[in-house]
């Protein structure tokens, strides 16, 4: 449960970091499910194949005990917060550093 919870705390905090900037992330519709089912099958993949090889384990009491596949359902939501931060982080920094510039010009 608490990587679970652990995880919520992040995608609010990321959530709280997107408004409070006012970014946009995705110029389409399009481009955001493009860019999630890339982010969903390669997590996917990767994430049941490195269990299935033994590289990494997910303990019992650290999760709610539901797994797709090989993989609990936290990791899931991992990949969405991992690909959601990311992206948040990314476009701040580039707005800031453009404020920034801007501001440095004048």
């Amino acid at each position: 449960m608490e990587y679970l919870i652990i995880e919520i705390i992040l995608i609010l905090i990321t959530f709280l970091i997107h408004r409070h900037y006012k970014i946009k992330i995705f110029k389409s519709k399009k481009q955001m499910l493009f860019f999630w089912i890339l982010v969903s099958i390669g997590g996917v993949i990767w994430d049941n194949y490195a269990v299935y090889r033994g590289h990494w384990l997910y303990p019992g009491k650290g999760t709610i005990g539901v797994n797709i596949g090989l993989i609990p359902l936290e990791d899931y939501i991992f990949m969405f917060l991992v690909g959601y931060g990311f992206l948040v982080l990314y476009t701040v920094s580039n707005k800031l550093t453009d404020e920034y510039r801007a501001r440095k010009r004048k």
